[in-house]
């Protein structure tokens, strides 16, 4: 490393002594983007390759640490870190890194990150204090970005895409607010000469991706009524887009042409993202069924269809989710849930409760960010008394408590309710019991032993289904297939 950096001193005093004078300790010193010229090649000499550490870098997504040459930041000198800055090098991936590993350089920020891919690079630790943006280093977390702020086409989807994802686990782990007082462009923070990140960076699109991200270490999930399924028209010609950029910079596999008048049917919307929606929808009938990327999720112009539905409206509120076997939680009004999970593979069971047919969703969360999950249930006909006025009273010694409506004809008695028939598998509804080949209650006579929990849900130990708390399959015919006899619909995770 010796070597290189006595390389970086010959180039640096080569440059001109200007430069040396206007990055002088004399104030707290920032990136003022003038670089030796060597720096601004897209492809650099030998000598001039970042240096990488054996260190850890501390964000999960960046692909390495390389360490700003130490005089080039101030150790342990952040004294609050307020903002999340947006740079543009003006300049390249790699010749900015050489450049903040330059002794003499006195810049550094604590991150960089490459357009074409997103790739990022950490440079700097969070507790450091950065040398990016002057007088405000020490409230100021910097990002990177390679390009130039006069030619847009440096701000790729894959840029925004990482950098926002960056800039959500900066606010989660520092506790910085998000929204556009707390993460800022260079331009924007006081006493600045600078432009970037420009007019070309687009903010709107920028905070609806950071705002849209789950959290590390969370499950977020919506159940949703397929029966409610919203349905929209579209009210000029239109796209359904698999990014958010616009239709004209995508190919024609990443965009599903929607006439006027179409009508669309489709079971969650996002939050507002930059005047869009990320729809998702069934695949079967859908006008971009066929589409790889777009057969079940899509982002469409909000102002190019009729009106969206609430929330609560599409929501399957009130029934329970279950993660792992263990963990339980019930939907609120709108039909979410969340859960705190770590990485790795995952399933989430949602007990229909007598309104909808039981579901099991698989789940991969990644090191980072967190999953997001939309669950479909499929509606069932209350079980009802028979005598069609949706009362639930009837149905045999202590009633169904589920009524409902739609009891029909005869009496609707459905597999696995008190007083009706077992599964084939022997099992029943949970705080129930099959004796002699009917649910009843269990014998303790409590199905929550005073607390207020469900008791164990036999079917999640049945096959191809979550494994109770204790990781074991009850004993004997207890290992219920009740899922597979009322229907087990899977979707793919949003």
């Amino acid at each position: 490393m010796a070597s290189v950096r006595t390389k970086h001193l010959a180039l640096l005093f080569a440059a001109p002594i200007t430069l040396i004078a206007t990055t002088g300790l004399a104030q707290e010193p920032h990136d003022d983007h003038v670089r030796p010229a060597p720096y601004n090649q897209p492809t650099l000499p030998d000598e001039l390759a970042p240096v990488p550490s054996q260190a850890p870098a501390e964000y999960p997504l960046a692909v390495t640490f390389n360490p700003a040459d130490p005089s080039n930041y101030t150790a342990n000198g952040i004294i609050s870190p307020d903002y999340i800055v947006v740079h543009t090098m003006q300049g390249y991936y790699y010749g900015s890194q050489s450049w903040f590993q330059n002794p003499a350089a006195n810049v550094s920020a604590h991150f960089c990150m490459r357009a074409e891919d997103g790739e990022v690079t950490q440079m700097v630790k969070l507790a450091d204090r950065a040398w990016h943006v002057g007088n405000s280093n020490p409230y100021a977390i910097g990002i990177e970005h390679e390009g130039f702020i006069d030619e847009p086409a440096w701000y790729t989807w894959e840029n925004y895409v990482s950098s926002g994802m960056l800039a959500r686990w900066l606010a989660d782990e520092l506790d910085i607010p998000r929204d556009r007082n707390h993460i800022v462009g260079h331009v924007e923070l006081p006493n600045q000469s600078h432009t970037d990140p420009g007019i070309h960076w687009n903010w709107d699109l920028y905070m609806a991706l950071i705002n849209d991200f789950v959290s590390e270490g969370l499950i977020v999930g919506h159940v949703v009524d397929r029966g409610s399924a919203c349905t929209l028209t579209a009210t000029v010609d239109t796209w359904i887009k698999h990014t958010l950029q616009q239709s004209a910079d995508l190919v024609d596999t990443d965009k599903c042409y929607i006439p006027a008048g179409t009508e669309l049917t489709y079971l969650h919307a996002s939050a507002d993202m930059a005047g869009h929606r990320r729809l998702r929808y069934d695949a079967e009938g859908h006008p971009c069924e066929g589409f790889i990327n777009l057969d079940e999720v899509g982002f469409i112009h909000t102002a190019h269809y009729t009106e969206l539905c609430t929330d609560a409206s599409v929501a399957a509120a009130g029934v329970t989710v279950i993660l792992d076997g263990g963990q339980q939680t019930v939907t609120d009004q709108d039909g979410n849930f969340s859960f705190a999970a770590g990485p790795g593979a995952h399933t989430i069971d949602v007990v229909g409760g007598g309104q909808y047919l039981d579901t099991l969703e698989p789940v991969d969360v990644d090191v980072f960010p967190g999953a997001r999950v939309v669950i479909a249930l499929d509606p069932l006909a209350g079980p009802g008394d028979g005598d069609g006025d949706g009362d639930g009273d009837g149905g045999g010694e202590g009633g169904n408590e589920a009524g409902g409506e739609g009891g029909g004809e005869g009496g609707a008695c459905w597999i696995g309710e008190q007083d009706c028939a077992c599964t084939a598998g022997q099992g029943c509804d949970p705080g129930l019991t099959c004796e002699a080949d009917v649910c009843v209650p269990n014998n303790a006579g409590e199905t929550d032993g005073g607390t207020g929990e469900l008791p164990g849900i036999d079917y999640l130990d049945a096959e191809s289904c979550a494994c109770t708390g204790a990781n074991e399959r009850p004993r004997g015919l207890l290992a219920l297939a009740l899922l597979g006899l009322v229907g087990l619909r899977r979707r793919p995770r949003q």
